[in-house]
């Protein structure tokens, strides 16, 4: 039958070829545009007139001859009767030319690979048509059974299926009419039924298996291929340093593996990279799903392949510098454990206990010697002794305090802190200095809550009041301090504190300010004019101008005899009642009722370290207050003889900074 075909095939070819070589020669037009010329490429379209006729295209005998002189290398001669071509344009190959080409060299390979597959076919034929055969035969004759079989076994398959659902019905309506173990009854009818039944109706029976078993025998095959396929996997096997890490699912397993052991390796090695640099070997296999190795399990094979003798264990890092490393972190944790224990036993409630430097412990694979793995005795004794000692600097002549500081990269202020109990101001008495304080391998920080009261500072207001005279205050309400609590959070290191923290604060008392008024009233007692010095001041009575006893010594004659630091003033006739009013304008200092010493006594502040005192008053005479600003002029008192007086006076004085001086050089 292939033969066949195959053949229809190649004369169908053949047609198809006769029927173009046909085709061509019956070809009479042209299409000029497509002819090209073998020299410049100029289209035939360019030409016009007599040019374009005297073209000659080439037919088929001419291409043929072309190409037997082309063969024989000798040269072709033009037609006689060939007018010339201007431009002398050479022979051109036209695209029927390149088509009738291609179509010989086309069917010439054609016909080879015809030729291959008839061949191929010949030999090959008889492994293929013979089992062709047999097996449709068989299929045809097994489908011919299987499709009258329904034919012969229809009806006494129907037959027995009904006859078996009216017994069933029957067993069942019997054991219904048993009102005690019904169950029971039941099942015992219907193993009686089924052992009769096997002999009974033994054709439907061996139907149902022949039919149940082989499906039944299908299912459980196919879900044993499902589960041997579900569990299996193509995988890799990896081979490194000549044995087997396992299998992995890919390559890059295997690099991540590699940068896990590297990263193992790195604490104890420098250049674990080129340790672990060879490369691995692959094997492809198919292996169980649960057969496969993670990184993890890679990483650790690497390391135990590396030829080197690690051993897993728990490198100790203080500040990120190694230490050493023991056989588990546990191990480590304990000996840091044990140096913190006292400080956390007196520590209160609410205290952090901890080191100042960062302690890692690193999980790793570190060569097996003394020199890296420690016990935790070893590692205790080294962490109870200093890692530096303390070093001091021995004062000579002409060093100071800042060329020492600068010497040992410090500040004159560390060096000072350093040295708390120097006296740098004779630094040529000093001998020894500490420059650097004794550096422990780990040092303890105790960090705990604080609270402190800190006092609240009131403010005074004042408030000018109509009520009271020009220049007098008076407080309306005292001030007092109010109170907060700061909490802070305060840092021990090594039992003396180095920082603090604040965390918060409260107001548990608020300050109350203090009220104080001014007064803007101006004074409604009559202002006495006179003449004013060049100081300022004024006479301070209105009436009385003479003067019985000047500034200075007394004569021993006159009682009271001694430095007299005023003046008294008098008028001839009688002084008592006169007047006295304020020599300049000022803030009353004191406003004294007494009868001891100056008596009746006003004293007025005039700024700039001046004041002047007005004694010896008549009693109930004065009215000014103290803290009362006066005017100068302002009537203050009138002359009496209060206090130790021989008779109605008025003693003045002027002080200076508190010192008397000699009145008449302010007043006149």
């Amino acid at each position: 039958m292939l033969t066949l075909i195959i053949e229809s095939e190649v004369r169908a070819t053949e047609n198809s070829r006769e029927r173009f070589k046909r085709e061509l020669s019956d070809t009479v037009s042209f299409n000029l545009n497509d002819t090209y010329f073998s020299d410049d490429d100029v289209p035939y379209s360019a030409f016009c007139g007599e040019d374009a006729a005297e073209i000659i295209f080439p037919t088929e005998e001419t291409v043929t001859e072309k190409n037997e002189a082309e063969k024989a290398n000798v040269k072709t001669q033009p037609p006689e009767n060939a007018a010339p071509v201007k431009n002398k344009v050479r022979q051109a190959f036209t695209f029927t030319d390149i088509l009738y080409i291609a179509e010989e060299k086309t069917e010439y390979v054609g016909e080879e690979t015809i030729k291959f597959i008839r061949l191929l076919f010949s030999k090959l034929s008889p492994l293929f048509v013979i089992p062709y055969l047999i097996i449709s035969n068989l299929a045809v004759s097994l489908w011919k059974k299987i499709k009258a079989l329904p034919k012969k076994i229809h009806l006494s398959i129907n037959d027995d299926i009904k006859r078996i659902s009216l017994e069933i019905k029957a067993i069942v309506n019997a054991s219904k009419a048993v009102k005690k173990k019904r169950a029971l009854v039941f099942i015992r009818a219907m193993g009686k039924y089924f052992l009769m039944s096997f002999r009974r109706h033994s054709h439907f029976w061996k139907t149902l298996f022949n039919i149940s078993l082989p499906v039944a025998a299908c299912f459980i095959v196919f879900l044993a291929g499902r589960s041997l396929t579900e569990n299996t996997t193509f995988a890799l096997e990896v081979i490194y340093n000549g044995s087997s890490l396992g299998y992995i699912e890919n390559t890059d397993t295997f690099e991540k593996g590699r940068s896990q052991a590297v990263a193992l390796l790195s604490s104890s090695e420098e250049n674990a990279d080129l340790t672990l640099s060879k490369q691995p070997v692959y094997k492809f296999s198919r292996v169980k799903v649960n057969e496969l190795s993670n990184p993890q399990m890679i990483s650790e094979g690497i390391i135990k392949g590396s030829g080197e003798n690690y051993i897993r264990a728990c490198g100790v890092y203080i500040d990120g510098e190694f230490i050493c490393a023991v056989r588990n972190e546990s191990d480590a944790a304990s000996v840091f454990s044990k140096i913190l224990a006292p400080y956390e036993k007196k520590a209160e409630e609410g205290t952090m206990v901890s080191f100042v430097e960062e302690i890692e412990y690193v999980q790793g694979y570190y060569k097996e010697n003394s020199d890296l793995i420690w016990d935790t005795t070893k590692l205790q004794t080294m962490l109870s002794g200093p890692k530096s000692e303390a070093q001091y600097h021995r004062v000579r002549k002409g060093d100071t305090l800042a060329s020492v500081a600068k010497q040992y990269g410090l500040t004159r202020k560390q060096l000072r802190t350093l040295n708390p109990g120097k006296d740098f101001s004779k630094f040529s008495s000093i001998r020894k200095l500490l420059v650097a304080e004794e550096e422990n391998y780990v040092r303890v920080k105790v960090m705990k809550t604080r609270t402190r009261k800190v006092s609240l500072p009131y403010e005074t207001i004042e408030k000018q009041s109509a009520s009271l005279a020009k220049g007098t205050k008076k407080t309306t309400q005292n001030g007092s301090y109010g109170q907060k609590v700061i909490t802070e959070l305060v840092t021990y290191i090594n039992g003396e504190i180095s920082y603090t923290s604040f965390l918060s604060e409260k107001i548990t008392k608020n300050p109350v300010n203090k009220i104080v008024l001014i007064g803007t009233k101006t004074y409604s007692s009559p202002v006495y004019g006179g003449s004013v010095t060049s100081r300022g001041f004024t006479w301070p009575t209105r009436g009385a101008y003479s003067i019985s006893s000047y500034y200075g010594y007394r004569n021993p004659s006159i009682s009271g005899w001694g430095f007299h630091g005023g003046i008294d003033i008098i008028r001839y006739g009688g002084s008592a009642g006169i007047p006295v009013v304020a020599s300049a304008s000022g803030t009353v200092v004191t406003a004294y009722s007494g009868w001891s010493g100056y008596g009746h006594t006003v004293v007025i502040n005039h700024g700039n370290g001046i004041t002047t005192r007005y004694a010896h008053m008549q009693p109930g005479s004065i009215c000014v207050r103290a803290g009362q600003y006066v005017y100068q002029g302002q009537q203050i008192g009138r002359i009496g003889s209060t206090g130790n007086s021989t008779g109605p006076h008025l003693h003045f004085e002027v002080l200076v900074y508190g010192r008397k001086v000699n009145p008449l050089s302010y007043v006149r």
